[in-house]
């Protein structure tokens, strides 16, 4: 963070009111991209959050005769520019941030939450280590040890060896590393294959991974090179001969699976037409092509009417101990935010898709446990 930033900081929190009102509406700050590579993923927070408010009032958009309002800014998945708009929105009292899909700006403002006694519930950021940042900070969405423990279930009997393939870069390398950990404590071997990030050409590692004959392979690669992947996966015949599991991306982008995705075992926390009860309902019947991030807006929705309808917008110590240990109904069903560390429990689906009419479809087949989640 740049000398300048943390100057405006300090003096964002001398100058704050912390009302967080405007007139009689209670204001809410999201710090998201709407824009660039991350924009598919913030939009879908941003009416994740409006259709959760929605279902969390009965249609009223209030909370105690106060109207909710929203106030965006679009960070174009930049930390410092999340960090800038939350200062920003600070100064003119704010005090409930919510939105951000990048890992790395949750991680700052869950620290600047702190220093300014805000109420922080970060978007679709799946980093373990916004579990447990401090008391300000909450999540709504999965994080990567609930993926990781969920991946790691698929294959429940004689695993004797894994391997993980990932992306060779900071998140792929702890992704693999958290997954390697869980796998060795039950007593599987573990391999770790790494691909650099500017790969164009899988066949090599496709081959390694056949010459290891692993039991179960799990697959945590995002990006414009997973399609090739997933087709080297498959000319080398490994989805025929061993289990393989990966993450679910989001419905637009299924087709990176090619022929593979009929033969691969997916994790997600949530997906289009996921099982659920009023509140799915509600929220794919104001958004009815609801994904992954759509429902991490509405569950950060659920969380922000809660503490406020139990605490009111000036109490940020009574909003934060409304949510603590709170159980609530989300879309995909029953949810805890674990007492003290704020993790947020909740069961992982497991999932197949299959060819219906052309169309890839999403069923589920089993799910993980809430007990998942960060020791």
């Amino acid at each position: 963070m740049s000398a300048a930033l943390l100057a405006s900081v300090g003096l964002v929190a001398c100058s704050s009111t912390g009302s967080g009102t405007s007139g009689d509406a209670i204001r809410v700050g999201v710090t998201t991209s709407l824009t660039g590579s991350f924009g598919t993923y913030g939009n879908m927070i941003k009416d994740g959050l409006e259709a959760g408010l929605y279902c969390s009032t009965e249609g009223t958009n209030e909370v105690d005769g106060k109207p909710i309002e929203f106030v965006y800014a679009d960070d174009g998945g930049d930390p410092e520019q999340t960090l800038a708009a939350a200062t920003r929105m600070v100064g003119d009292g704010i005090n409930i941030l919510t939105g951000t899909t990048s890992s790395a700006a949750a991680m700052q403002l869950g620290h600047f939450a702190e220093q300014q006694n805000l109420l922080y519930i970060s978007g679709a950021a799946g980093i373990d280590d916004v579990t447990g940042l401090n008391a300000n900070t909450f999540r709504a969405s999965r994080q990567a040890y609930q993926e990781a423990a969920a991946l790691s279930s698929v294959l429940e009997k004689n695993n004797n060896k894994t391997v993980v393939l990932a992306q060779d870069y900071a998140f792929g390398q702890k992704y693999a590393s958290t997954i390697t950990g869980i796998l060795e404590s039950s007593g599987s071997e573990v391999e770790k294959v790494l691909v650099p990030l500017d790969t164009n050409e899988f066949t090599p590692y496709a081959r390694r991974i056949s010459e290891l004959k692993p039991d179960l392979l799990i697959v945590v690669y995002y990006g414009d090179g997973a399609p090739s992947m997933w087709q080297a996966m498959s000319q080398q015949g490994i989805l025929d001969t061993t289990t393989v599991a990966s993450v679910l991306v989001e419905k637009p982008h299924w087709s990176i699976y090619g022929d593979a995705a009929e033969k691969i075992n997916f994790v997600t926390h949530y997906y289009p037409g996921a099982p659920g009860g009023e509140m799915n309902e509600c929220l794919t019947e104001r958004v009815p092509n609801a994904d992954l991030s759509t429902h991490d807006g509405f569950v950060a929705a659920q969380q922000i009417v809660h503490a406020l309808s139990t605490a009111g917008p000036d109490d940020v110590e009574g909003m934060i101990e409304a949510l603590d240990g709170w159980s609530f109904e989300a879309p995909k069903g029953p949810m805890t935010i674990r007492s003290g560390d704020h993790a947020l429990l909740q069961d992982m689906y497991l999932v197949s898709l299959s060819d219906s009419d052309g169309e890839l479809v999403a069923h589920t087949v089993g799910n993980v446990g809430s007990e998942v989640a960060k020791p």
